[in-house]
């Protein structure tokens, strides 16, 4: 998932870096190939962790976090929050951390090409040319990345946990670059900033979605994949519903960053998809495909690229069950 678990609150707290971010952009040069995918604070977790006892929260404050890149320091608030919180999380599933340094790093390692290669691709796909940093990090297991303005962060723990093979690690990892990607130059759009219901959230998610599709190049994310299925199974009841909640005002529902469903049988953030098909029902009615993708770039009145999108029109008629 591209992680159901991104804070709003951390990407809105970036509104004034984005505009710093922005001004510095329009005065450096243009570069096509963005810096690699950078491993120093996952290199450096990895040795405190060590063969013997996970590492005491003194001993993560002196050697994780205290010569943190921006990284983690981008990762800390509402995510690894502390050093005590952070050694909490790794005696609590060591396991998950183990897996981490043993299976997600190497094959971290050896993606560095590609990675810029693919966030290079999402730019040319939104048509933003100035690229962003991008980290590899140890969390405290809550979240499996998320971007801002100044860059994006992604954490192995998290999206180690469902990979069986270096080939779902590595294909795990690509589907997180390309969607958290997506999210910076969101963020560099001031998405955050706008209205935050469910609509519009839904909307942010399911273009990251649907750029993440079209940066990988044909090859099926393993991200998002269970939520497919569900939904082109079962596309106008959850539409329909997702329209009530809407038009109700719900904020705090299961469509969205939630990891336990009330409903058997139904996976997470089923709003990650709605959104991504209203977004590629705008793009097959839009005649001028660019201005299309920078309308849902930077998703200025969402209501308005629903109406615009034909896509609740698809159920009009359609009776229910």
């Amino acid at each position: 998932m591209i992680d159901p678990r991104l804070s709003r609150s951390l990407r809105a707290a970036a509104a004034l870096a984005a505009s710093i971010t922005l001004a510095a952009c329009a005065h450096a040069p243009a570069s096509s190939e963005p810096p690699a995918l950078q491993l120093a604070d996952a290199e450096r977790f990895a040795r405190l962790m060590g063969p013997g006892n996970p590492p005491t929260a003194a001993e993560l404050q002196a050697g994780y976090l205290a010569p943190a890149t921006p990284g983690v320091t981008i990762f800390t608030p509402n995510r690894i929050v502390s050093a005590e919180n952070l050694a909490a999380a790794v005696r609590t599933s060591p396991v998950d951390y183990r897996k981490a340094i043993d299976l997600c790093l190497p094959v971290a390692r050896q993606m560095q090409g590609e990675t810029s290669r693919l966030m290079a691709r999402v730019g040319r796909e939104l048509g933003q040319a100035q690229p962003a940093p991008a980290y590899a990090v140890i969390g405290a297991g809550n979240s499996g990345g998320t971007a801002d303005a100044r860059g994006l962060v992604l954490g192995l723990e998290v999206i180690c946990q469902t990979a069986n093979s270096a080939d779902d690690a590595r294909q795990i990892l690509r589907d997180f670059v390309a969607h958290e990607m997506t999210h910076v130059y969101q963020a560099r759009a001031n998405v955050e900033e706008r209205e935050s219901d469910l609509l519009h959230q839904s909307l942010v998610e399911g273009f990251a979605d649907l750029v993440m599709e079209r940066a990988l190049d044909g090859t099926p994310p393993l991200t998002g994949a269970e939520r497919s299925r569900h939904g082109h199974a079962n596309e106008a009841a959850l539409w329909r519903e997702f329209k009530a909640d809407v038009d109700a005002g719900r904020t705090d529902t299961e469509w969205l960053y939630k990891q336990k469903m009330s409903k058997p049988g139904r996976p997470p953030d089923m709003g990650y998809w709605i959104g991504k098909r209203i977004c590629e029902a705008f793009l097959a009615q839009a005649a001028d495909k660019p201005a299309a993708m920078r309308t849902l770039l930077e998703l200025r009145d969402a209501r308005a690229i629903l109406a615009a999108s034909g896509y609740a029109q698809r159920f009009a008629g359609v009776a229910r069950p």
